[in-house]
């Protein structure tokens, strides 16, 4: 049974939103020939009146607000004074006046630029310019906010829907990552109900593709930049292999800036600057050779007889921005991996968290102090202790960023 209220149940059949017409309610009205003798009258019977329009014959041109009028009439000789003459003598003039067939939305508007007066006195409604009735601002208000929780409820809908959505496309990497290395553990959290990292892992001769991604945003325009980097790597892996990760990168910022209309910053209103930063790398478990290209992300790798952790930083160039030329290449390095080696890459959602004592960011240092810590602990092992770290961490501070973060042994 829908929790809905009748206006919205009613009008969803027929895809119309609610309208001035479902506000209308019909009240006595006045004419120009009527006394304010006769407006007194009329508001002693109907306590509840709290404006009275005036017609000249059909048509509306005034109201008439009950405390105000009351006032008036209230002074000495007022009675004596007005009772007989004209009701449009203490008449608001203009009042707002709308048609039954204008929407909520234009109707909201219009009555937030008449002021308080349409709010606390109403509005006229009218049928092809005919007195109909009035609505008034309260009534106005609960419609706007039930029709704004609809609306919020069906935007959540679609928002959850793109989850399972996103989810799904992510699910096939993950299961590659599975077969492709038994010592891996990886971390995907989204900030709000869709994010905007991702990653692609990838079996291939002789060993296996891996990356991890930080789109522009998050939430829904994050996703959105998801779909169209990752989209764009597994063409390129398509069409290139998955050896050459600076290859790789640089296919996918040429397809990011064409798809974006951001060329070498030549537009002068560029459709957007929008991107990734990214680790690409590809290993080779049975030589222990690491292939690694970073675009502002970096490598962290700690071998078995080594006292601290080696860090093998990416450039300091974003994947398909404005400023990033269309021809810009980036740089393999390669990583020897002894057997037993730990390698962990991270979006800087997890190191750029804000929280401690202080209210400052996690940090490189703290996270290499915590992967020497756990660096005899499995990848899953290590990956829980680096949420809890994050979490305590973060303590009453709020999310920042979307949180990726892999960790595997050679």
């Amino acid at each position: 049974m829908s929790d809905s209220p009748a206006y919205l149940t009613e009008f969803r059949p027929r895809f119309r939103p609610p309208s001035a017409a479902d506000l209308c309610t019909p009240v006595p009205c006045m004419t120009t020939g009527q006394t304010n003798e006769e407006v007194m009258d009329v508001f002693n019977r109907h306590r509840d009146l709290v404006a009275l329009p005036v017609v000249e014959g059909v048509r509306p041109i005034g109201l008439i607000n009950r405390s105000i009028f009351l006032s008036q009439m209230s002074k000495q000789f007022r009675m004596e004074l007005y009772g007989r003459k004209s009701c449009i003598a203490f008449m608001d003039k203009e009042p707002l006046i709308v048609e039954a067939a204008m929407d909520i939305d234009t109707l909201t508007l219009r009555t937030v630029e008449s002021g308080e007066k349409a709010l606390s006195d109403g509005f006229i409604i009218t049928r092809d310019g005919a007195f109909a009735g009035v609505g008034n601002g309260l009534q106005l208000m609960r419609v706007v906010a039930d029709l704004q929780a609809s609306r919020n409820r069906q935007i959540m809908h679609s928002i959850e829907y793109a989850s399972v959505i996103q989810q799904s496309t992510l699910r096939a990497s993950r299961e590659t990552l599975a077969r492709a290395c038994a010592q891996a553990d990886l971390v995907w959290e989204p900030r709000d109900v869709v994010g905007g990292d991702f990653y692609h892992f990838c079996l291939a001769e002789g060993g296996w593709f891996g990356a991890v991604a930080d789109c522009t945003g998050h939430g829904v325009p994050g996703a959105f930049m998801t779909l169209i980097a990752s989209t764009s790597l597994g063409k390129a892996i398509e069409r290139q292999g998955p050896q050459d990760p600076a290859g790789l990168l640089g296919s996918v910022n040429r397809s990011i800036k064409q798809v974006l209309g951001q060329m070498d910053g030549k537009d002068e209103t560029p459709g957007s600057d929008d991107g990734m930063d990214a680790a690409f790398f590809w290993f080779e478990p049975a030589t222990g050779r690491l292939v690694f290209s970073g675009a502002r992300l970096s490598l962290y790798v700690l071998r078995p007889d080594a006292d601290a952790v080696e860090l093998v930083e990416g450039q300091r160039k974003g994947v398909g921005y404005v400023d990033s030329g269309l021809d810009y290449a980036w740089e393999n390095q390669p990583v020897q991996l002894p057997a037993g080696s730990l390698v962990f890459i991270t979006t800087d959602g997890l190191t750029d968290q804000v929280g401690g004592p202080r209210a400052i960011a996690l940090g490189k240092r703290r996270l290499r102090e915590l992967l020497l810590q756990h660096r005899a602990d499995s990848p899953g092992v290590l990956n829980r202790a680096v949420l809890d770290c994050l979490s305590a961490w973060q303590g009453e501070h709020g999310r920042r960023d979307d949180v990726t973060f892999l960790a595997f042994r050679a």
